[in-house]
């Protein structure tokens, strides 16, 4: 009997590649390197402003240069990075040049996978695997998935050269053949909950999906992964969607904020800072904290406030609106100018 592994978010398993591994911890970084794409897939999640451009993000920070990409990393402490897009293998070169820069940063241990619509030749993969790479994950079309051509021959190329091999594609139906090259070259199988987005939600709703009441998940899909997909002698994985927020983003930003956070800042459990903040006569209130004895370490003059420890924010609060100090206690996302999600004023 297969034994099942699961979460209390619903991610189903009884093989976990390296590079999930690293993104349960938050600690993989998304290096999405272009929206480019010689595919026009119905499901596809991207956002306007990804999909068909030529950009590229390291997480939610849009890159400029490659210090960018290993700016990112550092401040999240990433143990690994994913490559995504779009279709990165578009801009191979690129591709080559990421994967030398994260290990000359971060050492031959940092672990890094790509995704990709392609079925590269096996240069390519030399080219991939010499630079680099450690994972890969084929990504056919819908169309293809009752004729995999050469899918199970590219899995096991990949194998031969050392990458762990596999295949990632959402649970929107049966997919048999598929199943069976990966079973056959001994390869790891990821699904992932089809998901509802502002860009493809006409075309999951012509195709006869609905939207979960809560998150944006598709109904159904974790039935059709359970059903088809998570079989005897696969080595297969399902990842809903909530996943994303519920665990990965969160532990990604905790992991961000514990590095990032000052002496005063206060790290949730979500992975937000709060911290006070002082407004008004900032030179009266420099003086102010001084005459209280407040150490210096509790607070950071900022361009349009002072940033402080919350709690002494409270037990000050009288002595700053007596000099009209405008005071409030933020929360807020840990990146530079990083949004704030609540803000209460004393």
């Amino acid at each position: 009997m297969i034994e099942w592994q699961s979460d209390f978010v619903g991610s189903v398993y009884n093989y976990l590649p390296r590079g999930c591994q690293i993104c349960r911890q938050g600690a993989s970084l998304v290096l999405f390197v272009t929206g480019r794409c010689e595919r026009s897939c119905f499901y596809c999640p991207l956002s306007a402003k990804r999909r068909g451009q030529d950009v590229i993000f390291a997480n939610e920070s849009l890159v400029e240069s490659m210090e960018d990409i290993l700016a990112e990393g550092r401040a999240m402490g990433a143990l690994g990075t994913g490559i995504t897009g779009g279709e990165p293998l578009l801009k191979q070169d690129y591709v080559l040049q990421c994967l030398r820069a994260l290990k000359r940063e971060f050492g031959p241990e940092h672990h890094i996978h790509l995704y990709t619509g392609l079925l590269p030749e096996r240069e390519v993969l030399q080219k991939l695997k010499a630079a680099g790479l450690d994972e890969i994950r084929f990504h056919p079309p819908h169309s293809q998935w009752s004729h995999p051509v050469g899918l199970k021959e590219a899995l096991q190329e990949a194998k031969s050269l050392g990458l762990e091999a596999g295949v990632e594609i959402p649970a929107l139906s049966a997919a048999p053949e598929v199943v069976q090259a990966v079973a056959a070259a001994d390869a790891f199988l990821n699904l992932n909950e089809l998901e509802f987005s502002e860009t493809n939600f006409a075309g999951l709703t012509a195709a006869g999906f609905r939207p979960l009441d809560l998150g944006c998940g598709a109904a159904g899909s974790e039935a059709i992964a359970r059903e088809h997909f998570l079989l005897e002698g696969v080595k297969a994985h399902y990842c809903p969607s909530r996943f994303k927020d519920a665990v990965q983003l969160r532990e990604r930003l905790k992991r961000r904020a514990e590095r990032m956070a000052r002496p005063f800042d206060y790290v949730s459990e979500e992975g937000t800072v709060i911290h006070g903040v002082i407004e008004g006569d900032l030179v009266l209130a420099l003086e102010l904290l001084k005459e209280l004895e407040v150490p210096e370490e509790m607070y950071s003059l900022q361009e349009n406030g002072i940033d402080i420890a919350a709690p002494i924010l409270e037990d000050i609060s009288k002595e700053l609106k007596s000099i009209d100090c405008i005071i409030s206690v933020i929360e807020r996302y840990p990146l530079e100018d990083g949004l704030v999600v609540e803000r209460i004023h004393l």
